[in-house]
């Protein structure tokens, strides 16, 4: 069963990993197929994607996931200590090392 389209392949991987886990037995298909966008229509269709072997894991891989998006969309930040701006995703500063407010 798919249960997640993924932009790239590495991002399929992580989720694809990420679920494992948590005893989630899943694997990466479609990943052969995204060097071939831009010869057919970009989209869903040319997208890896996670595919689950057993159908009851998917209220729990559905979960995981929306866990790790949410992660991946925090706001940047601006250190305290020394001004630089970070990525949502750090919990330190990458210049002084300082963490998130």
């Amino acid at each position: 069963m798919k249960v997640f389209s993924a932009v790239t392949p590495t991002e399929a991987h992580i989720i694809c990993e990420l679920l494992k886990s948590q005893s989630i037995d899943c694997e990466v298909r479609g990943e052969g197929i995204f060097g071939l966008q831009g010869e057919i229509p970009f989209g869903e269709s040319s997208e890896p994607y996670i595919w689950l072997f057993d159908q009851r894991d998917s209220a729990k891989a559905s979960e995981i996931i929306r866990e790790f998006q949410s992660e991946q969309e925090k706001q940047d930040w601006q250190c305290d200590q020394c001004g630089e701006q970070n990525e949502g995703q750090f919990g330190a500063c990458w210049q002084c090392g300082s963490v998130t407010p």
